[in-house]
């Protein structure tokens, strides 16, 4: 049994991307794994100021924010699924600001680890589409010594005329995603 941290970096509970986190979680839950799902757009957090007080105050993060209702959750968590929309070609602000913060409970440049899992959403569905996010989420992850257990990306999330739809095949798959989670 996985104890997941399910962290939702959109704006919007309606939107695909919300959508799509609660197909894995419906997945996950009934394989019977543990989840908790976190959603940013709720929350209050800003990114790292660099100040370096975690490193010398035993890894309590300075800035009093949303964050500090989290640690805890990513503490007891033992995989993570980072789930985003796509902004300008990359994760959303609200994602990256929770990655930077995440600084914080490292050890000498050390991470507890974790396994990861990233969930992806965009309008347009191009080849090109998710390539710097996947590859920002790859590197940030092997840098942590984190191992990643998948990604799904679902493009085409915009209907005719700027309606927003996911397909129910991208839901159908982050469902079996969460599901093939042993």
């Amino acid at each position: 049994m996985r104890n997941i941290l399910v962290v939702v970096g959109s704006g919007m509970k309606s939107g695909n991307t919300y959508r799509l986190t609660d197909a894995f979680c419906k997945g996950a839950e009934e394989a019977g794994h543990v989840v908790n799902k976190v959603f940013l757009g709720d929350k209050k957090i800003v990114g790292c100021s660099g100040c370096g007080a975690c490193q010398k105050n035993g890894n309590k993060c300075s800035i009093q924010d949303s964050m500090q209702d989290i640690y805890p959750s990513f503490t007891q968590c033992d995989t993570l699924l980072l789930a985003s929309p796509l902004y300008f070609w990359s994760v959303s602000a609200q994602t990256k600001a929770f990655i930077e913060r995440l600084y914080a409970i490292s050890k000498e440049d050390s991470y507890p680890h974790r396994d990861t899992l990233l969930l992806m959403t965009a309008g347009d569905d191009n080849f090109w589409t998710f390539e710097q996010p996947v590859s920002y989420y790859r590197f940030f992850t092997k840098a942590l010594g984190w191992t990643d257990v998948g990604i799904y990306t679902a493009g085409g999330c915009d209907g005719c005329e700027g309606n927003r739809h996911i397909d129910e095949k991208h839901l159908t798959a982050a469902y079996k995603m969460g599901l093939s989670l042993s």
